[in-house]
């Protein structure tokens, strides 16, 4: 009974596939030149075997209607009328389904491109790329949380400027995760904050090196909430004078120090020789060294130019060896007030200042100034 109807059923499904697989062209590259190509070099990339050949040729890789026609129609044969449903649901998902877009090769640059044109390069705080990465909608999330998490790794005003950009964005993950990396860095300078406050204030035990030591902390603290930008513009004010304050209390300490173990040699009380009190004069000016430093980065910061420029001299007197790191204050003080031929002999004082990477552009733009 059923046999007689058997044609009926095959030439529906035929013709049922034909129809298809003409309607699935919308979906699917077609058949042109540029496809044949692509298709003959990747056959080409094969090993030379015709059973792999003859796979990749019948394959449903491509639009082949002719291969369509024939998958769908054996596709319905072997499971009927349910085979329908299937196919007609496959079909309208394959027509509607949208893939995201996703950035390929993002590590890979193509050399050749350089001979027609250069790529636009957008530098914001010295991180152009990363806020390009971070803010790209089509960026996977995964490289935009390595990206942050290499931000997080060093912070600075630049890395936490491009950090601050996640805080607006759409995704919760890549917002929430911008959020933590701030708030831990907050919460880390505000724990040194309160512990160096405690030795300073509450602690009865702390002796007076004990409290010069957190004094200094205080104010390398308060310094860098205001540097890092984590504090409020209402703030600022407070925090650096609060710096400050801190600064000439462990500087008063310091100085104190090496004045005493000066008299002390003087008085033949005191052998430089001995290893332990030659590293303790050593700390001693090196931290001096280090507070005037900063004081004079809270000044230059101020852009009261005369005192950053005087506590950026004596703390290079302090310390000698270590001027390669305050010459570069001293070279921004004298461009600020417009002493640009001060400005070159600074910079030029030290050849060592070429081996920094960053300074070395600098460097070699003041010598072209007087080529």
């Amino acid at each position: 009974m059923i046999e007689k109807y058997i044609p009926f059923y095959l030439l529906v499904t035929l013709i049922f596939s034909y129809l298809v697989s003409f309607y699935l062209r919308k979906r699917f590259p077609g058949e042109d030149e540029e496809n044949r190509i692509i298709d003959f070099k990747q056959i080409q990339r094969l090993e030379n075997t015709k059973v792999q050949k003859i796979l990749i040729r019948a394959s449903l890789y491509r639009n082949n209607r002719l291969m369509a026609t024939i998958f769908i129609f054996f596709f319905n044969i072997a499971i009927p009328v349910v085979g329908y449903i299937f196919t007609l649901w496959i079909t309208w998902y394959f027509t509607h389904i949208k893939y995201e877009k996703k950035v390929v090769f993002t590590n890979i640059l193509d050399l050749n491109e350089f001979k027609d044109n250069f790529m636009k390069v957008e530098r914001i705080f010295g991180e152009g790329s990363m806020i390009n990465l971070i803010n790209n909608e089509y960026v996977p999330k995964s490289k935009k949380l390595r990206a942050l998490a290499t931000l997080a790794s060093t912070p600075s005003p630049s890395s936490l400027a491009v950090i601050k950009q996640t805080l607006s964005s759409r995704d919760d993950e890549i917002r929430l995760y911008g959020y933590s990396i701030l708030n831990n860095l907050e919460k880390k300078i505000n724990s040194k904050i309160n512990t160096s406050l405690h030795t300073i204030h509450e602690d009865k035990d702390a002796n007076a090196q004990m409290k010069a030591q957190a004094a200094m902390t205080l104010a390398f603290s308060y310094w860098e909430l205001v540097y890092m930008e984590l504090s409020h513009e209402s703030l600022k004010n407070n925090f650096l004078n609060s710096s400050i304050n801190y600064i000439n209390l462990a500087k008063n300490y310091y100085l104190q120090e090496i004045e005493k173990i000066g008299s002390e040699i003087e008085e033949n009380k005191l052998i430089l020789s001995d290893r332990k009190e030659k590293n303790r004069l050593s700390e001693y000016y090196e931290k001096a060294s280090s507070l005037y430093t900063l004081l004079g980065r809270i000044h230059l910061y101020r852009q009261e130019y005369e005192a950053a420029q005087s506590e950026f001299t004596i703390a290079k007197e302090l310390l000698p060896e270590n001027a390669t790191s305050i010459i570069p204050y001293l070279a921004e003080v004298y461009y600020n007030v417009k002493k640009y031929h001060i400005t070159k002999s600074v910079l030029n004082q030290h050849e060592s200042l070429r081996f920094n990477a960053k300074l070395y552009p600098l460097i070699e733009q003041w010598e072209s100034r007087s080529a």
